[in-house]
């Protein structure tokens, strides 16, 4: 049985409209398994705002992972052009990498303007839902 992102996406929206915890699907070899998070449904298709940690000023933001994947920061693959260096202005909507699961490449994009403080995770390494990759500080208004 052969499954694409639509089938996915339609079985992670059936998790959510039906409020389960878990979803287990089944045919031969087959198998497909989608959980809820206690907070939020992470497969729903809507990307949560960041979370702040509890430590950070008012004036710095972490960019946190939305899913599970693989975090690239360069544009193409061996090439020294990143998509944002520490010291680089970002806007909101900007985008700072991408987090690459299943063949598919989905843009970590700034919440908030202002300046990239740090670089938590490197290129290519794996990133867990809501790990921090970004730490802005936020332009003043």
């Amino acid at each position: 049985m052969a499954l694409d992102i639509e089938e996915v996406r339609a079985y992670a929206k059936l998790l959510n409209e039906e409020n389960l915890k878990v979803l287990t699907i089944k045919d031969g070899d087959f198998k497909i398994h989608l959980e809820a998070h206690a907070e939020e449904s992470a497969v729903s298709g809507t990307p949560s705002a960041p979370k702040q940690s509890a430590d950070e000023t008012d004036a710095t933001y972490t960019v946190n992972a939305k899913q599970v994947g693989t975090f690239f920061i360069e544009k193409e693959e061996n090439s020294d052009e990143t998509f944002v260096s520490v010291g680089d202005s970002v806007s909101k909507g900007d985008t700072l990498g991408v987090i690459e699961a299943m063949k598919v490449f989905n843009e970590v994009k700034a919440d908030v303007s202002g300046t990239v403080e740090e670089i938590l995770v490197g290129n290519g390494e794996s990133v867990e839902y809501d790990q921090p990759l970004f730490s802005i500080s936020k332009k003043e208004d």
